[in-house]
């Protein structure tokens, strides 16, 4: 009773929210029945439990079943009721960002940072299913993990991963649409289709709770006289469990809209180009070198002394060439002979006219303001600086790994965002195979790992390691400190780790002795040290002597250690047992 009140609360809102769209009227049951007919299906499959919460919850205190878009604060127009202000301004949007994108500098930055987001683990795989606290045996979690494989697939992460996180961290949207076969939803989802960002927008159930209830798809379609010619838009409605949906997690100041993550680079990318396009205007005009022609004119009167300057210009910024249609050589102009070049006139017995200073191309190596808003922007886009010019002056280990661990750690922010989107589908899919409610699941108990970074990540432990054994070595030293304690307290062992490392010693120092008697008797010492043959008699205390050996020296049973250091020792191989006997 309860999903047939929910499914006719979700299909009253969608009905009134179609009927008040703009530019045409809309039919809902031919929108359900024509554009989207597997509504009804993906409508009774999802999980609801965001909405049971809210339903619940004191401060929003919303009643889904019968909430309509009156209960939607909007002034009754598509740029409010809808995600985006406008279609225009989010395709404007959009292009700006794929602008911003394509600068030499920002691309850079979001290769470092996809590159960094797909990691292969040692078995092929790029992101985990796993499994918490949860009880199901594990032919059932093999069952699940078979169709995760099946699922995941869908999204060829090996070879559009990049392109997926980097589509994200420029338009800070990922929609996915879900493919099933009308007469199988038994078979689950079928497949996963990449819908444009900028044609697609969540509908939200309510202003305050951001609660998404479904999704529009603006549809073009385009006039058949005029191909290129968009004739208008089909608006369909499509359930929140009919998309995956994966956003960059940042809003805009008023919570309208998603902005992606390059939007933190807006202000340095538009100073720095600035900043480019002014240093390649002032070195083109500072760059010509100027030279200064100081013409002795003798006692000529001025008239004379500019005439005569003038024929000298004219000689010198003009050169010969033979013109067909004149017939005959001609003096033809020739601007780059005297180019930014001054002329003066200098009387004899006086220094005339000088310029003190027409430096060229003065300060055209200085670029540490150019500098400041490169560094500006990868910071904004959160790299490591020294990614920018690995062979920079950054020697300092730790100022380098404190940024990488930054770094690693804002990746994995990023990937946990984008697995959050998946899991949604994923749970859809094993709710139409029906293996959601059959092993008794819950949200909780799906969980999507991405493979964390692992350069700069595994350094990290390293380090972490190597501080852990300092304490210990400084420790361990003590008198008053116990070595076992400090294993425990220092190092992070515990006591199956304590045994395990016991009975290492004891094998290692096994093969010690083993390697010594090899280097004094040889390799046949074992015969030598088990006696003579019956009826000899024995060759004095040395090797060969009764009982194994003047000393009673026996050969240790040399083997290896437990064959998994976390496993538990058996318990007749107490630490403190002496080596057995050989037989």
């Amino acid at each position: 009773m309860a999903d047939q009140q929910n499914s006719s609360g979700q299909s009253g809102f969608l009905k009134n929210l179609v009927n008040k769209l703009p530019y045409q009227s809309v039919d809902f049951n031919k929108v359900l029945g024509d554009l989207n007919p597997k509504y009804d299906t993906f409508q009774d499959t999802g999980m609801r439990r965001v909405e049971a919460l809210a339903k619940n919850s004191i401060f929003y205190n919303n009643d889904f079943n019968n909430t309509g878009t009156g209960q939607i604060a909007v002034d009754g127009n598509y740029s409010a009721l809808v995600y985006a202000n406008v279609e225009e301004n989010k395709g404007g949007r959009m292009r700006d960002y794929r602008i911003m994108a394509a600068f030499s500098e920002i691309s850079d930055a979001l290769d470092e940072i996809c590159d960094e987001c797909v990691n292969k683990d040692d078995a092929g795989n790029i992101i985990n299913l796993i499994f918490r606290n949860t009880d199901i045996d594990e032919e059932k979690q093999q069952n699940i993990k078979d169709e995760f494989e099946k699922y995941i697939d869908y999204f060829n992460f090996e070879k559009k991963g990049f392109e997926y996180f980097r589509q994200l961290l420029i338009e800070g949207e990922l929609y996915f649409e879900h493919i099933i076969h009308q007469g199988y939803t038994d078979d689950g989802i079928l497949g996963a289709v990449a819908l444009p960002s900028d044609l697609i927008d969540p509908i939200y159930d309510n202003i305050q709770n951001m609660i998404i209830k479904g999704y529009i798809l603006r549809k073009p379609i385009f006039d058949p006289n005029k191909p290129e010619k968009i004739e208008k838009f089909d608006f369909i409605p499509m359930d929140d469990n009919q998309v995956s949906y994966i956003n960059s997690g940042i809003w805009n100041q008023d919570k309208t809209f998603r902005l992606p993550f390059i939007e933190n680079a807006r202000r340095s990318y538009r100073q720095l180009s600035l900043v480019e396009d002014a240093i390649v205007i002032y070195r083109l005009v500072r760059a010509p070198e100027r030279l200064v022609f100081n013409v002795d004119v003798g006692n000529m009167a001025p008239p004379k002394a500019e005439a005569y300057l003038r024929k000298l210009i004219q000689e010198y910024w003009s050169k010969k060439t033979f013109d067909s249609n004149q017939s005959g050589q001609v003096q033809k102009f020739n601007p780059q002979s005297m180019l930014d070049s001054f002329w003066f006139a200098k009387r004899a017995g006086s220094e005339g006219t000088s310029v003190t200073q027409l430096a060229g191309g003065a300060n055209l190596g200085e670029l540490a303001d150019l500098m400041y808003f490169v560094n500006k922007l990868y910071k904004a886009l959160k790299v490591p600086l020294n990614r920018l010019n690995p062979e920079s002056g950054f020697s300092d280990g730790n100022e380098i790994l404190r940024e990488e661990l930054k770094f690693a750690k804002f990746i994995i922010r990023l990937q946990q965002q984008f697995a959050g989107g998946l899991k949604n589908g994923f749970i859809t899919h094993l709710k139409l195979k029906g293996f959601f409610d059959e092993y008794d699941l819950k949200d909780p108990n799906i969980h999507l790992e991405f493979n964390v970074p692992t350069n700069f990540y595994e350094l990290r432990e390293s380090q972490k390691l190597e501080l852990k054994a300092a304490n210990f070595n400084s420790l361990a030293t003590n008198e008053f400190v116990a070595a076992t304690y400090a294993q425990k307290r220092y190092l992070g062992w515990n006591d199956v780790d304590v045994k395990a490392n016991r009975e290492f010693l004891r094998k290692d120092a096994e093969l010690q002795w083993e390697l010594q008697q090899i280097g004094a008797g040889g390799p046949n010492w074992r015969d030598d040290l088990a006696g003579p043959a019956e009826g000899e008699a024995p060759a004095g205390g040395g090797i060969g002597a009764p009982a194994g050996g003047a000393d009673g020296e026996v050969p240790p049973e040399f083997g290896g250690g437990p064959a998994d250091v976390g496993a538990e020792p058996a318990p007749e191989a107490a630490p403190e047992a002496a080596p057995e006997e050989p037989a």
